[in-house]
């Protein structure tokens, strides 16, 4: 026998705890604490059949609302709200077991779930939601034999029937749920970032450089961007953010060089679909050397450096073209601006300068020399004991030898300049751990990196990265396979939800309304008709017949691919357009890949290889699982 008072108040207790669980990090500590020293009271008078009496309890729900409500502010709107709601549904469990404070408690337990979707939403708040939903729905169904008779027992097997039942309205409902998912508006992130600003750290670069300004520099592991895009060679897994060419006193800064006149980057396009964090900084990196930036208004400047036009404030996604290159080309340069030097150069560095400028050398063997000249140093990269003081560079370079990118990055920068070798630094990322099942690069901010410039005549600026001549490099272990699928869940969580927001909503909605509107049947359409049909039903049995035929192979990727294009932009495909003028229409990722392959196949009139076919089958598995 199974008694129905005893099943309800511990399930009463289970939805009580989850309404609680996610919001206990955010609460003051004063709710924090009384809610489980309230629960465990509650339990303790449950296995005594008592409760507190509401002569007692009425006061004690005033006393603590003044005492709570006495810290409220504009500014602390949400925490103190829910503070009040999960002392009050503390006090709910102390009260008399009768069905009005049984759905006064399930209520306030879906407040305090909603009320930790404002500050932080994530793969795991489904979770939390569908056991409430699901506690709830058998509790009700609890509730009614209760409201008839707290004594109530039930028989095991009718009880076992009877929760069975209880849990199948919300599991039935799942369905609708996910079904009102894509068209239910939502907002881009949590509501609580309108109301206050975010607490955590934000990731991004700094847009200055000082060697010496700390004795180490401590790894933070935070993610910095994730980047869908196929596998690229190790030694190019640069990710270029921001260019710093001046010196305000001994720091590297970024100033505007109107004088710069960058050429076309030529080469085979890298396509990549970043998905930055939340950054302090307006910098939008991307595979070095980064050609354009779309899909997010920004602006661009000669050196390659793309700044984002608005604050990265929160959850963005932009679409980058990157040339894998190590040389900039560009046409001229203002050679003066790139010769300046610091305040402070020591007079060892300006005697290894003088040595590395002496007649007869070009810059290809000033640069050789230099690179000789610092695996000769025998210098080691490190992040801890770093040279601080009056000169950190020279004792980095001719004492210490120990030093991180930084350091590596300015000695080098600034001998070229004293050798007269324009330079500049190149702030971004090194490195990425790639996510195969996911399919993505996952760039952490312990990936942060300096490397170097340099500019050569008739060849433009050249990717030198000093520190590749440590002895030692400080490399982070890469994230094990649970970590990594842990982290494909819950960035795939924020693609679908943080992407799909009310403003693409509304935009289906509209074009669906004007397809709608455009939609006119003529006057003469039902006659026609009729004097179509026998020419209608031949033409359905040549159709018929026709794809009784099994296609080619190249026929066949075709028209998958031109399926996936008419999803993807609805309204926009044309049958009179060749797959170039389409490509070059569209500017669709995945069909400017399809087309490359495919191109030289059909316009060389050959059938594809097994390779290109899976190559385009591929492509076609990306562009379906890309949502547009």
């Amino acid at each position: 026998m199974v008694r129905i008072d005893l099943l309800l108040s511990g399930l009463t207790a289970c939805i009580a705890l989850i309404g609680y669980l996610p919001l206990q990090g955010y609460l003051d500590p004063f709710a924090r604490f009384f809610f489980p020293a309230a629960l465990s009271l509650a339990v303790y008078l449950q296995v005594k059949g008592r409760a507190l009496p509401p002569r007692v309890l009425t006061p004690a729900s005033i006393l603590l609302f003044f005492y709570l409500a006495a810290q409220f502010s504009l500014s602390q709107l949400v925490p103190v709200a829910s503070d009040l709601l999960v002392v009050f549904l503390g006090v709910r469990l102390l009260g008399e077991r009768v069905g009005r404070n049984y759905l006064q408690a399930f209520a306030l337990s879906l407040f305090c779930l909603a009320a930790s979707s404002l500050y932080e939403i994530s793969a795991i708040f489904l979770v939390y939601l569908f056991s409430l939903l699901l506690l709830v729905a058998v509790a009700l169904v609890l509730l009614t034999f209760h409201v008839q008779d707290p004594t109530a027992v039930l028989p095991g097997r009718e009880a076992k029937k009877v929760l069975t039942v209880a849990a199948l309205i919300p599991v039935a409902s799942l369905p609708l749920l996910l079904f009102l998912f894509f068209f239910l508006p939502r907002t881009q992130y949590p509501i609580w970032n309108f109301l206050n600003a975010p607490a955590g750290k934000k990731t991004g670069l700094s847009d200055t450089v000082q060697p010496g300004s700390a004795p180490a520099v401590s790894e933070v592991k935070g993610v910095v961007l994730r980047a869908i895009t196929p596998k690229v060679p190790e030694q190019k897994l640069y990710w270029r953010a921001v260019v710093l060419n001046a010196f305000k006193n001994d720091a590297w800064v970024r100033e505007p060089v109107p004088g710069d006149a960058p050429s076309v980057m030529r080469g085979a396009a890298v396509l990549q679909e970043i998905y930055p964090e939340r950054s302090a900084t307006p910098y939008l990196p991307a595979l070095n050397v980064t050609r354009s930036i779309s899909s997010l208004r920004n602006d661009s400047a000669g050196d390659g450096v793309f700044v984002s036009r608005r604050p990265l404030d929160k959850k963005v996604r932009y679409l980058a073209e990157s040339v894998l290159a190590e040389n900039v080309p560009t046409k001229r340069i203002d050679r003066d601006f790139y010769l300046r030097l610091p305040e402070r150069v020591s007079d060892r560095m300006r005697a290894e300068g003088r040595a590395l400028s002496r007649a007869g050398r070009d810059s290809d063997q000033k640069m050789a020399a230099l690179e000789a000249f610092f695996r000769g140093q025998r210098l080691t990269y490190a992040n801890t004991g770093l040279p601080v003081g009056g000169d950190p560079l020279d004792s980095f370079l001719f004492d210490k030898k120990r030093g991180n990118c930084e350091y590596f990055a300015s000695c080098y920068a600034i001998l070229l300049r004293l050798a007269g070798v324009p330079s500049r630094l190149v702030g971004g990322y090194r490195g990425g751990t790639y996510n195969d099942v996911g399919g993505y690069y996952l760039v952490t901010e312990d990936m942060a990196h300096v490397w170097v410039e340099a500019y050569t005549d008739g060849v433009g600026w050249r990717t030198v990265d000093p520190s590749a001549w440590a002895l030692g490099s400080v490399r982070s272990k890469p994230p094990g396979t649970l970590a990594m699928y842990l982290d494909m869940t819950g960035f795939y969580w924020d693609k679908a939800v943080v992407t799909y927001d009310l403003d693409k909503q509304l935009s289906l909605v509209r074009n669906a309304g004007n397809k709608a509107r455009d939609l006119r049947l003529p006057p003469w359409f039902g006659t026609a008709m009729l004097l179509a049909l026998p020419g209608l039903a031949a033409l359905l049995l040549l159709v018929f017949w026709r794809k009784q035929r099994p296609p080619t192979v190249e026929a066949r990727l075709l028209r998958r691919m031109l399926r996936l294009l008419a999803k993807r932009h609805p309204g926009e495909i044309k049958g009179d357009e060749g797959l170039f003028e389409l490509s070059a229409r569209l500017n669709d990722r995945h069909l400017t890949r399809f087309v490359t392959v495919y191109g030289p196949a059909l316009y060389h009139d050959r059938p594809l290889t097994r390779a290109e076919v899976a190559q385009l089958e591929e492509i076609l598995r990306a562009a379906a699982q890309d949502r547009p």
